[in-house]
C-alpha cells in the first residue's frame, strides 16, 4: 500500500464502502445526485478520519478497466470492519441537524444567522411579540394589584379562550351560554362577567367584540321571535307566512355555514370574520321585518319589501341574491293568485280567485221577465289590490284580462282558454320574478311561442265551431265529477278517465329544479355568479319579468271576447238599435213618434164615454187640458211604433205583426221612475218636462252587457229625454206658423211682437235641434268607424294590441260622455242648460198664448192671457245671455273643438261654433 488516498491519477474505495449501508450513497452518486459533502461532523459520525478526502475521479484522465492494488490504508485513520458494523447499527442516517432544531422549537430565520450561527437576535421591544403571559403582566402591573387581577380596572377577569369562543359562537347564534343570558326585560343578551377578556386581549377589545355579537345575537332572537308570531297567529296571510319561512330557511342555512367553518377559528379575529357578512344578512333581515310588520295584507306587504330593496339598491354597492330569492318566495302567493285569475295556471274560479286578489266582488240582482231575478258576479278594480311595483296600467290589464276570462268561460266553456292548459303541449310559462337579462330573454321567447301555440289551437277551434279532437285527446287532469258535468259519450269519458290515469302514473317532477320550491337552498352571502353580476335596473324588473307573458295572455283572451261578441252575438246590430231609437238614429221612428205624441188631428187616445178607440190615435200634447195620459192611453198611443219602424226597414222576419220576435234587447217604451218633485212638474202640458216620464227600455243580452254596461243605459236615457224635448219644441215652432195664420185670417190684423216672437223662436229652436242631432251624429260616426275596424281586423284572423274587451267598452263610455258635453248635459254645464230650457219654458207660454188666441176667436170663451212684450223681452235676454255663454265656451281651450275628436272624451267637436255661426249668419243676435 505504497500508494497515498487522493491521488488524482487512482480512485480508491475502501471496503467500507462495499457495506450494505454505504451502498445506498453510492446508488446515489451513480444515478445522478450529487454526492454527500460530508463535513467533520458528518466524518465522525460515520466514523470516518477527517485525513480522509474522499473526491470524484477527473473526467480527463479517467478511464475504465480493472483498479490497480491501492495498497493498505491506514490504520490510524480507518475503523475496523467490526467498529464500523457496531457504528452503522446505532445510527440513524435521516436524523439531521435540522430536525432537532425543530424539535427544540421553531427558529427565526434572518441574513444574520444565515451567515453566523452562532449570532444571537436581540430582544424585541414590542410587548405583543412576548407572548400574552407579558401582556396580562403589564395590564396587572397598570392597576397596581398584580395579586388579584379580578378586581383590577384593565386587567380584568382572564376566560379560557375555549370557553369565551364557544360562548362567543352561540351568542352570535342567538342562543345562550355560559358567559351570556338573555334577559326578556331588557330584551337583550347580557354578558355575566362584565370584565371578562381573553389572554392577550384587553377588556376594550373584548368588550367591543362582544357588543357587537351582542347585536347579532339580539338581532336573531328578534327574528325568531317574528318567526314564531307569525306560524302562531291566526291573522297571518300567506305573504307573511312565506316571509317568515324564507327568513328561518335563511337563518339556518347560515348557521350551517357558520357552523362549518368554525372548528377552524382559533381567535377572536378569525370568529369576527366569520360573522362579518352573515352579520350584514342578519342587519338586512331585521330591517326587512320592520319594514313590513305594519303590513295587513300580501299586497301591501310586497309593497313594503319592494321598496326596501330598491332603497337598498342605491345605499349598497350590490344587493345580495339572498334579498332577491326572499321577494321570489314572498311574491310566491300573490304570483299564484295573479296566474289563476288571468289563466296561466289551473281551472279558474270567478269568486275565488277575485277576492284572493282583493277585486271588488259584488252579487248584483237583476229583473227579469215574469218577476224573476238573476244574480250576477260583478267585478271593481281597485288599485290596493296589487303591489306599488306593478303600475296602475298594468293592473288595469290583469284585472280586465281576468274578468273578461270569466265571460268566455261563462258562454264558450270549450274555447282553448277556458280550459285547464294541458302538460307538455300549450303549457304557459311559469309567471315568476326573472333577475337576469338571460332569463328576460328565456321567458320572452317562452311567451312568444306560447301565444303562437295557443293561437293554433283557438284558429283550429274557430274553423270547427267546437274543439278538435286532438285538444280532446289531450285533456290531462280533468276531474270525473267535471266530465259528469258537461254530459260526454262513454268513449270520450273513458278517454278522460285514461289520460287522468296516465298523469297519476308519471313520476314526480324534480322540486329542486322548479324555482321558488326552497328559495334558501342557494342562499349565500358571499359574492354574485358572474351571469348575475349585471341585472337589469331593479326598477325594471317587474315590467320584464310579468308583462310579457300577461300581455300575450291578454291578447289571445281580447282577442277571443272580440269574437265572442262581434261574431257570436253581433254587438254592431245592438250599438246601431240604440242610436236609431234612443238617440233618434231613425227618421221613421222619430216621426212616428212625433205624431203620436204631438199631431192635434189624430183621434184622441183618451178614454172617452160612448166612444170607440179604435183606429190611430194620439196622446195631442198641446192640443188636450188633462195631463198626464193614463197608461191605457199611453199603450194604445205607442203600440206598434217600434216594431213597425224596426220591422218595415227590412230588420227582422218577415210576415204578420202578430208572429214577429221581440225587439232586441226587449226594446219597449216604458215609464220612468221619478221623485216627487220631478213627478209634478211632468202634470203640466205646457212645462218642458212634460214628456220626461217617457223612456225607452233595453236590456243587453249576456254577452254584450260587457260593452253596453248599466252607466252607457242611463247615458243614453238622458239624451233619450233631451232630444225628446227637442222634437217636441220643433214640432211646437212648426205649429205656430198654423196657428198665427188661422189667427191672423180671422182677426185680419198681424200682431208685430208675435210675428218677430214666432220668427225668432222658430230660428232659435231650428238652429239648437240642429246642433244637437248633428253633434249626436258627429260623435257616433266615430263609434262606427271603431267598431268597423275591429270588425274587420277580426275577419284577418287578429286584433291590434289596443283592441280589447274593456277599451272598447271605455271608448264606449268616453264617446257617450262626448255626446253628454256636446248636448250641454254635462253637470258642470247644469247653468247653461237651465237657461236654455226657461227659454224653451217662454216658447211654449208664447205657443200655448198663441193657440188659446185662435181657439177664443173660433170657439169665442176667454183664453190665456199674458204680456206678450214683457215675454218677448225676456226671451230676447236669455236668447243674448245664452249665446254669449255659448261664445265663451267655443273660445275656451278643448272645449270649444280646438282639438280632435279622438283627443278628449270632453270635446264638443266644434259644434258650438256651428252654433254660433247659426245664430249669427244674419247678424240679427250681433247688436
Amino acid at each position: 500500500m505504497d500508494e497515498k488516498v487522493g491521488d488524482g491519477n487512482a480512485f480508491a474505495i475502501p471496503d467500507l464502502w462495499k457495506t450494505s449501508s454505504f451502498a445506498h450513497f453510492d446508488q446515489r452518486a451513480a444515478s445522478g445526485f450529487e454526492p454527500l459533502n460530508l463535513q467533520d461532523e458528518g466524518h465522525e459520525n460515520f466514523g470516518v478520519s477527517k485525513d480522509l478526502d474522499l473526491k470524484l475521479p477527473d473526467l480527463s484522465t479517467f478511464h475504465y478497466g480493472p483498479i490497480e492494488d491501492l495498497g493498505a490504508l491506514d490504520t490510524s485513520s480507518v475503523l475496523s470492519s467490526a467498529e464500523s458494523f457496531e457504528i452503522l447499527e446505532t445510527l440513524d442516517i435521516w436524523a439531521f441537524p435540522l430536525d432537532q432544531e425543530e424539535k427544540q422549537g421553531p427558529l427565526l430565520r434572518s441574513w444574520e444567522t444565515f451567515y453566523d450561527k452562532t449570532f444571537q437576535e436581540p430582544r424585541t421591544p414590542y410587548i405583543s411579540e412576548q407572548g400574552p403571559q407579558v401582556f396580562d403582566a403589564v395590564l396587572a402591573a397598570d392597576d397596581g394589584d398584580s395579586e388579584n387581577d379580578s378586581l383590577g380596572r384593565r386587567s380584568g377577569c382572564v376566560i379560557k379562550s375555549a370557553a369565551l369562543l364557544s360562548s362567543l359562537l352561540a351568542l352570535g347564534f342567538g342562543r345562550e351560554s355560559v358567559l351570556y343570558r338573555y334577559e326578556e326585560r331588557e330584551q337583550s343578551f347580557l354578558p355575566l362577567i362584565w370584565n371578562g377578556r381573553m389572554s392577550g386581549y384587553s377588556i376594550e377589545t373584548v368588550q367591543s367584540l362582544s357588543t357587537t355579537f351582542i347585536n347579532h345575537g339580539n338581532k336573531t332572537k328578534r327574528l325568531q321571535a317574528f318567526i314564531d308570531e307569525i306560524r302562531t297567529s291566526s291573522k297571518s296571510f300567506p305573504a307573511s307566512i312565506a316571509l317568515a319561512g324564507s327568513i328561518s330557511a335563511i337563518i339556518a342555512t347560515l348557521h350551517a355555514q357558520i357552523g362549518d367553518l368554525s372548528t377552524s377559528v382559533h381567535t377572536l379575529l378569525q370568529l369576527e370574520s366569520l360573522f362579518e357578512k352573515p352579520g350584514l344578512m342578519l342587519s338586512y333581515l331585521n330591517d326587512i321585518v320592520i319594514k313590513v310588520d305594519a303590513a295587513r295584507s300580501d299586497e301591501e306587504l310586497l309593497s313594503r319589501l319592494y321598496e326596501y330593496i330598491e332603497d337598498s339598491e342605491h345605499l349598497a354597492e350590490r344587493v345580495p341574491p339572498a334579498l332577491f330569492q326572499i321577494l321570489a318566495s314572498v311574491s310566491k302567493p300573490w304570483i299564484d293568485s295573479v296566474s289563476k285569475w288571468v289563466g296561466l295556471r289551473g281551472k279558474t274560479a270567478a269568486q275565488v280567485y277575485g277576492r284572493e286578489l282583493k277585486f271588488g266582488v259584488e252579487e248584483e240582482t237583476q229583473k227579469i221577465e215574469a218577476g224573476k231575478e238573476t244574480k250576477k258576479l260583478e267585478y271593481e278594480f281597485e288599485q290596493l289590490s296589487m303591489p306599488n311595483f306593478v303600475s296602475e296600467e298594468d293592473s288595469l290589464i290583469i284585472f280586465e284580462t281576468g274578468k273578461s276570462l270569466r265571460l268566455l268561460e261563462t258562454y264558450q266553456p270549450e274555447h282553448p282558454l277556458s280550459r285547464p292548459t294541458p302538460a307538455g303541449t300549450r303549457a304557459a310559462p311559469d309567471l315568476d320574478w326573472q333577475f337576469s337579462w338571460r332569463d328576460v330573454e328565456r321567458i320572452q321567447l317562452q311567451a312568444q311561442q306560447y301565444e303562437s301555440n295557443l293561437q293554433e289551437a283557438i284558429e283550429d277551434f274557430n274553423l270547427r265551431g267546437r274543439m278538435s279532437g286532438k285538444v280532446h285527446l289531450h285533456k290531462q287532469g280533468v276531474m270525473q265529477a267535471e266530465i259528469a258535468t258537461v254530459g260526454l259519450s262513454e268513449e270520450t269519458a273513458k278517454a278522460y278517465i285514461h289520460a287522468s290515469i296516465a298523469t297519476f302514473e308519471k313520476p314526480l317532477p324534480d322540486l329542486k329544479a322548479e324555482r321558488g320550491n326552497n328559495p334558501m337552498s342557494e342562499c349565500n352571502y358571499h359574492d354574485l355568479p358572474r351571469d348575475t353580476i349585471f341585472t337589469p335596473p331593479f326598477s325594471l324588473l317587474p315590467v320584464l319579468s310579468f308583462n310579457p307573458i300577461i300581455a300575450s295572455q291578454a291578447l289571445l283572451i281580447n282577442r277571443a271576447c272580440l269574437r265572442l261578441l262581434f261574431k257570436e252575438h253581433n254587438i254592431r246590430s245592438h250599438i246601431s238599435l240604440l242610436h236609431r231609437y234612443s238617440l233618434f238614429g231613425d227618421g221613421v221612428f222619430a216621426s212616428r213618434l212625433s205624431h203620436a205624441l204631438f199631431d192635434p188631428e189624430l183621434d184622441s187616445a183618451e178614454r172617452q164615454k160612448g166612444r170607440s178607440r179604435a183606429g190611430i190615435s194620439g196622446l195631442k200634447l198641446g192640443s188636450r187640458d188633462t195631463w198626464p195620459p193614463a197608461s191605457s192611453e199611453l199603450r194604445l198611443a205607442l203600440m206598434g211604433i217600434l216594431t213597425e219602424s224596426y220591422y218595415e226597414c227590412g230588420r227582422g222576419t218577415e210576415g204578420s205583426s202578430m208572429f214577429r220576435e221581440d225587439l232586441p234587447g226587449g226594446l219597449s217604451f216604458a215609464i220612468r221612475d221619478m221623485p216627487e218633485d220631478e213627478l209634478q212638474r211632468c202634470m203640466d202640458p205646457d212645462s218642458v218636462e212634460a214628456l220626461d216620464f217617457l223612456r225607452l227600455q233595453y236590456r243587453p243580452p249576456p254577452p254584450l252587457d260587457a260593452v253596453i254596461t248599466q252607466s252607457c243605459l242611463a247615458k243614453y236615457d238622458v239624451v233619450f229625454k233631451l232630444l225628446l224635448r227637442a222634437v217636441r219644441m220643433l214640432f211646437v215652432v212648426n205649429q205656430l206658423f198654423r196657428d198665427t195664420k188661422s189667427r191672423f185670417a180671422t182677426r185680419q190684423a198681424a200682431d208685430s211682437i208675435s210675428k218677430s216672437f214666432q220668427v225668432e223662436s222658430h230660428h232659435f229652436v231650428s238652429a239648437i235641434c240642429q246642433y244637437l242631432f248633428n253633434g249626436v251624429q258627429a260623435n257616433w260616426d266615430i263609434l262606427q268607424r271603431r267598431l268597423e275596424d275591429v270588425d274587420k281586423a277580426l275577419d284577418r284572423g287578429g286584433t291590434s294590441d289596443c283592441d280589447s274587451l274593456h277599451k272598447l267598452r271605455d271608448f264606449h263610455e268616453k264617446l257617450l260622455d262626448r255626446v253628454l258635453f256636446t248636448l250641454i248635459l254635462r253637470k258642470r254645464q247644469a247653468q247653461v242648460m237651465k237657461l236654455l230650457e226657461e227659454i224653451f219654458g217662454l216658447i211654449l207660454v208664447f205657443a200655448r198664448h198663441v193657440r188659446t188666441e185662435a181657439t177664443q176667436d173660433t170657439a169665442g170663451h176667454a183664453g190665456f192671457k199674458i204680456d206678450l212684450k214683457e215675454t218677448y223681452e225676456k226671451f230676447k235676454k236669455k236668447v243674448r245671455v245664452f249665446i254669449s255663454v255659448c261664445r265663451g265656451l267655443s273660445e275656451r281651450r278643448g272645449e270649444g273643438g280646438t282639438r280632435g275628436h279622438e283627443d278628449s272624451s270632453e270635446d264638443g267637436g266644434n259644434t258650438i261654433g256651428q252654433l254660433l255661426l247659426d245664430f249669427e249668419m244674419s247678424g240679427f243676435y250681433a247688436r
